[in-house]
């Protein structure tokens, strides 16, 4: 499988591979919070920062997407995308808005997020280092100092993956938890 850029031939499989790897988001509401929270910021506004793995077909089996500068993505979420959310699921809005407040504390020195998302098909072969590998290269080209990102701590692949490759985090909270690395 390769790892290329992401295009915007890709917007509808990456939606797709953000539903196939989530729970809970089963409504066309939930599916429109979904793709809200954990997708559609980061093709739209970031593109250049979206890598994808595509199988022998060029059909993407999983991404990674970031926000190089999480200060900007929080003002442009807040602008454009937070109304759909709030709209959509108050408790989901402010539970967007809970994590801002963790995130502050953490962007100055770690200013970029990411989500990466793999469908079974496409796991356990190399392609989630291979996705954070092009990231962090990709980061580290536009003199990005630091990145961070959230996990379920009930999900033992996440959290040993980020482990694995070099992450640091910090102890649960609220069932998540923030992993961070120096670039």
């Amino acid at each position: 499988m390769e790892i290329r850029p992401y295009q915007p031939k890709d917007y509808e499989r990456m939606h797709k591979i953000c539903y196939e790897t989530s729970s809970g988001f089963d409504s066309e509401d939930g599916k429109k919070i979904l793709y809200t929270m954990y997708c559609d910021y980061y093709i739209n506004e970031e593109p250049e920062s979206c890598f994808v793995a595509v199988n022998d077909d060029d059909e993407a089996v999983g991404y990674i997407i970031c926000a190089p500068d999480d200060e900007r993505y929080q003002r442009v979420f807040k602008e454009k995308y937070a109304p759909t959310l709030k709209e959509l699921s108050l408790f989901k809005y402010l539970f967007h808005y809970a994590g801002e407040f963790f995130a502050k504390k953490i962007r100055k020195n770690y200013p970029a997020h990411l989500h990466i998302d793999i469908l079974p098909e496409g796991q356990r072969q190399g392609l989630g280092t291979r996705l954070m590998d092009t990231l962090i290269a990709h980061l580290k080209g536009r003199g990005v100092k630091g990145v961070h990102l959230g996990c379920g701590a009930s999900n033992p692949k996440g959290v040993n993956f980020y482990r694995k490759y070099g992450f640091k985090e910090t102890p649960p909270f609220f069932g998540g938890i923030t992993f961070f690395m120096e670039l």
